[in-house]
């Protein structure tokens, strides 16, 4: 699926309209409407279609009101291009990451863009344990209780350690041998350095990814708090109506992972990170040489966050 990003300096005139253009020219095109929209230091508005800016402007040109927003035909033709080289319209996939730089070679799949066919496909009885646990999590920032997955498994015809081993099976949740719960992507019933603010819940997410992942996937406005393993530094990225704006401007993600098989709790999610640049990313890659990593931009990590999560619940 084609990467489709609106960008723009905070508090743009020209961003509405730019907007809608852009909405109108999916639409006409039959092309589904997913647009990854950020505000930050940008020339704004500016249309960018899989990385390139639809007038031919450089992408990192200073952040200013450009003169001459971008026009519905140079928007269609961008489109048209990706089109015709087979991007655009391939909602069976979800995106592949892209990368703004790269230290080795990026990892495969450790962390299940197919995630949503996978629960897509649970009976239906054991598709509603998922979405209650997942719910749960996001009304009250824990894993629901014992007694809580007793009563939505017993629906089901499941006791509950039998459920969530099955939802295992498919790398929805984690448990430990015990049968408890060890992780329900995106959540994380214990203590980690992604913290999502929604509404007045705090809850933890598995890796960056799986926090920009959570406001997509429940339709929030949120607020991610995290840090910079390199360095400490603290990161916020506030999301407001599907708009993610991230503090600092240059923060990146590092998609990282030990190894493509396994579940996603072994292999990827504690080096799945957010970083205050790029080169602090490459910094601590360079570090660790036995990684499969990738460096992310924002538009790229917010991107794959809701290819993930966006639809999970629906």
């Amino acid at each position: 699926m084609v990467i489709v990003q609106l960008r723009a300096v905070p508090d743009c005139p020209n961003l509405p309209a730019t907007r809608e253009l852009l909405r109108d020219c999916l639409a006409e095109l039959g092309l589904p409407p997913n647009v990854t929209e950020i505000v930050g230091d940008y020339p704004s508005p500016s249309v960018l279609v899989d990385g390139i800016d639809v007038t031919g402007a450089a992408t990192d040109a200073p952040a200013a009101c450009v003169l001459a927003p971008p026009t519905g035909d140079q928007i269609r033709t961008a489109l048209l291009a990706a089109l015709h080289t087979g991007h655009v319209g391939q909602d069976d996939t979800a995106a592949a990451p892209s990368t703004q730089t790269q230290g080795s070679a990026p990892p495969d799949d450790p962390i299940r863009v197919d995630r949503p066919r996978r629960a897509a496909t649970l009976p239906d009885g054991l598709r509603e344990v998922h979405r209650t646990v997942l719910r749960h999590f996001a009304a009250t920032g824990a894993a629901p209780s014992p007694d809580d997955l007793t009563r939505v498994a017993a629906s089901a015809g499941l006791d509950p350690v039998t459920a969530l081993r099955r939802l295992a099976g498919d790398d929805l949740v984690a448990v430990d041998q015990q049968g408890g719960l060890v992780a329900a992507y995106p959540f994380s019933p214990t203590p980690t350095a992604h913290v999502v603010e929604l509404g007045g819940v705090r809850v933890w997410a598995m890796c960056a990814i799986d926090a920009l992942g959570v406001p997509s996937m429940l339709g929030l406005n949120a607020t991610i708090t995290s840090a910079d393993p390199q360095t400490g530094e603290p990161i916020t990225v506030t999301v407001t109506d599907g708009v993610a704006t991230f503090a600092p401007l240059a923060t990146v993600v590092v998609y990282a992972a030990i190894g493509a098989t396994g579940r996603s709790a072994d292999t990827c999610c504690t080096t799945i990170n957010f970083f205050t640049t790029a080169a602090h990313a490459e910094a601590w890659i360079a570090a660790r040489p036995h990684l499969a990593a990738t460096v992310l931009d924002q538009a790229a990590a917010v991107t794959l966050g809701r290819d993930i999560f966006g639809m999970l619940l629906t």
